[in-house]
Order: C-alpha cells, then sequence, then structure tokens
C-alpha cells in the first residue's frame, strides 16, 4: 500500500516503481479480487510481465489500468502517481507549465494529464447535493473590465458564476459552482434543482433580491430574499462571500490568463478542494482513488499555445 499521507521522499520511495503503483490500481479497481468485466467469473491469474489479467473461465485478457483514468496513457504510473501527489498537495492548484517542469515531461502532456484529473475531480463531485440552510449567489469571472463604455455593463464579457453553499452554524460547508450561460429561469432551475437535496424537499435559502431567484421555491424550498448593500452581503451573506473571494483568489494566483473555454473544471477543482479541506492528509489518496474508478478519457488533445498552458 502507498503511502500517500507520508512528505514526498517517503511518498517516492514507496511508489516509485510501475509494479508497485500497478498494485495499487488493482487494489483499488478490485477491492475484493479480480472479476472479469466479460463473464464476472472472479478467478484470474496475472500475465508475467504484462498489465493484464486473464480470466481462468473465458480466458479473455483484461488490462488492469483498462477503463481508468490511466487507460492508453504513454506516461509512466509512477509519474502519474507523483502527478496526483503535486496536484493534491498544492493548495493553490498547480498550472500546466510548472506541472511539466516539474516532471520533466511535455507541456502538452501535462496539459492533458492535468485536464483528466480535474475532470475526475468533477466526477467525484456530481451527485454531491446541498441541505439546511444554502446561501446563493451569481459570482463573474474573466479579470478586470475592459469596457469602459457608458451605459456598459461592467459584468459586459465576463462568465456568471451560479455559487451556492451551506451555511453549517456560520460556518462555510460543501459548496457547488457551476457557469450559467443566461439569465432564463428554466437554466437557473436546472443548475440548482440537481445540486439541492429534494428527498425531504424544503431547505431554507438565503439570496440577494435578483428576481429569478425565486425560482427555488417552484422546486418546494424555502426563501429568504432581500436587497441588501455590499457590506450587508458579507455579513448576512459570508458563507457565500468567503467562498467567492477564496475563488477568485485561487483563479488570480495560479491561472493568471485563464481560458473562459475551461473555467467550468477550474470551478470544478476549487470546489473538489473546498469540500475536502478538512480532509487534507487523505486527499492524494482520495484523488488516486478517483482516477482509478474514473472512465477512461480521450488520449489525444490538441496544441495548445503557451498562455493556454499558463491558464491551466
Amino acid at each position: 500500500m502507498i503511502l500517500l499521507n507520508s512528505s514526498l521522499p517517503a511518498f517516492l520511495a514507496a511508489s516509485g516503481s510501475e509494479e508497485t503503483c500497478l498494485q495499487h490500481v488493482f487494489a483499488t479497481k478490485w477491492p475484493r479480487g479480480f472479476i472479469c468485466p466479460y463473464c464476472d467469473h472472479n478467478d484470474g491469474y496475472r500475465l508475467s510481465n504484462r498489465r493484464s489479467i486473464q480470466c481462468a473461465s473465458c480466458r479473455r485478457q483484461t488490462s488492469i489500468t483498462a477503463n481508468t483514468l490511466f487507460q492508453d496513457s504513454h506516461l509512466p504510473l509512477s509519474t502519474w502517481f507523483l502527478a496526483i501527489y503535486l496536484i493534491a498537495h498544492d493548495k493553490g492548484g498547480i498550472s500546466a507549465l510548472r506541472l511539466a517542469k516539474g516532471l520533466g515531461i511535455n507541456a502538452n502532456s501535462a496539459f492533458l494529464l492535468l485536464s483528466k484529473v480535474r475532470a475526475a475531480m468533477g466526477e467525484r463531485d456530481k451527485n454531491l447535493t446541498l441541505a439546511g440552510y444554502i446561501e446563493l449567489d451569481e459570482a463573474y469571472f474573466g479579470g478586470r473590465s475592459q469596457n469602459k463604455k457608458a451605459g456598459k455593463s461592467p459584468f459586459d464579457g465576463k462568465i456568471q458564476v451560479l455559487v451556492m453553499v451551506e451555511s453549517e452554524f456560520m460556518a462555510a460547508g460543501n459548496v457547488v459552482m457551476s457557469i450559467l450561460p443566461d439569465n432564463e429561469i428554466d437554466t437557473l432551475k436546472d443548475a440548482i434543482s440537481p445540486k439541492v437535496e429534494s428527498d425531504p424537499p424544503g431547505q431554507y435559502f438565503r439570496s440577494d433580491a435578483r428576481g429569478f431567484h425565486h425560482v427555488v421555491q417552484t422546486l418546494g424550498h424555502h426563501l429568504n430574499m432581500s436587497v441588501m448593500s455590499h457590506v450587508e452581503l458579507n455579513t448576512k451573506m459570508a458563507c457565500v462571500s468567503l467562498v467567492i473571494s477564496h475563488a477568485k483568489r485561487f483563479f488570480k494566483g495560479t491561472y493568471h490568463h485563464f481560458c473562459k473555454l475551461h473555467i467550468q473544471s477550474y470551478l470544478d477543482e476549487f470546489c473538489y478542494r473546498w469540500n475536502r479541506r478538512h480532509l487534507e492528509k487523505q486527499l492524494a489518496s482520495n484523488l488516486i482513488t478517483a482516477c482509478v474508478l474514473h472512465p477512461a478519457a480521450p488520449a489525444w488533445t490538441p496544441k495548445i499555445s503557451s498562455l493556454a498552458l499558463l491558464a491551466a
């Protein structure tokens, strides 16, 4: 078993070989022993010098890394594990360029690796639902506005993001952040509905007086909505204000020129870290498990600019 809660030297000593990493993938993928994906038989044997298990019944071979995030990757598993360790232990996130330099790999490979790991992060929180007292607001990402024309909104050209945070005795709990492509009521309804506990219904929401927030009532929840100044937002909705502040600092500190095309994956990474901030020692272990259990992702990505790598 790899010592994921250890220091970097101890981690490198424990996970430096391909065989050790492969055994960890096997144990995570089949915790109760090998099960053939073709015939469901529960017995098989490892083929020597290969990454495959052969079923003792149907004789078909199954790659240990098949149907994981590591499938079809040309990078060694030891490089993957080290990358995941670095990603998990970099509290502010890590860019693709810095990851490429740290691992000594091609920048495009680092970009694809980081994209896959973020996809695993998003998948782990896919079924997360909020309950209890929930603060709701919108945030706008996209850097300082360059539009100073009269009559133009300062939010013009920015990405609108829905932010929902559980407020647990005035302390921020789990958070959900998702892009809102428009201000249509149905769009907001579709964004809120799967992310809020509905069995039983009747969660309690707090928001500012933005008109279309009343959609939460149509979903069977309670809503306390009122006009608030900026100062009041920071006190009456302290949890959501704190999350938005940390998210923007996270973006500014790591993704100096973040690409709007990938902003949802950045949000997924932020939420994954936030929702597990009290499990820091287990973050690398949990992230490797997430990568093992995530379905295979495309192995190819187009070449990208250095600006996009800085943002990734």
